[in-house]
């Protein structure tokens, strides 16, 4: 036997009877998602003026909700001064605008005349394109005729072909000629 059992052998005789019962505290808690995604929550059960407003820092530790106006995912305005809850303004809700279209018979026309008259304006600007491209393939093929020609000549004058001029000889040698006559071959060459 053990003490375990010993134990129990001892209170059954004397009409002991021992029970433990687990207390849980249930705390009301009242929770909001703000637009942002954050949540911020009460230890109240209601949203009400007065109680206070956490919110969870980045270690999941309880903080007070800094002062301000903050907007739910739902649209209600929750208003927050020294950590407490100081108004609720409910969501706005924006009144829906009504939009009539009326159709008249006299805007169509001018739509369909407006339309028409830029289809014109716009075909008459594809023929003159069409010309201009005409013009410019015609003095194209020309270029390209003129380019052949002109590839088929050398591009320079051969230096075969090239004649020398005759340097004139003097009629006497240079050594037999006066400083008059030195002059003049040299002037000539």
């Amino acid at each position: 036997m053990n003490l375990r059992e010993k134990v129990n052998a001892l209170f059954a005789k004397h009409n002991v009877s021992l029970s433990a019962e687990e207390v849980v505290e249930v705390k009301q808690m009242v929770e909001a998602i703000l637009e942002d995604g954050t949540s911020i929550y009460s230890d109240s059960d209601t949203w009400a003026p007065g109680v206070r407003v956490f919110a969870k820092d980045a270690e999941g530790n309880e903080v007070v909700v800094a002062d301000g106006e903050y907007t739910t995912a739902e649209g209600v305005i929750v208003v927050v001064a020294d950590g407490l809850l100081v108004e609720l303004k409910p969501m706005v809700e924006e009144p829906e605008v009504e939009i009539t279209i009326e159709e008249e018979q006299s805007t169509e026309v001018v739509v369909e005349d407006t339309f028409n008259a830029e289809v014109e304006g716009l075909l008459s600007l594809v023929a003159k394109l069409e010309s201009e491209l005409a013009d410019i393939k015609k003095a194209n093929t020309e270029l390209s005729a003129n380019v052949e020609k002109l590839s088929a000549q050398p591009a320079a004058t051969s230096i075969k072909e090239v004649k020398q001029s005759k340097v004139s000889a003097p009629s006497k040698s240079y050594n037999k000629m006066s400083a008059e006559e030195r002059f003049l071959f040299h002037l000539k060459k």
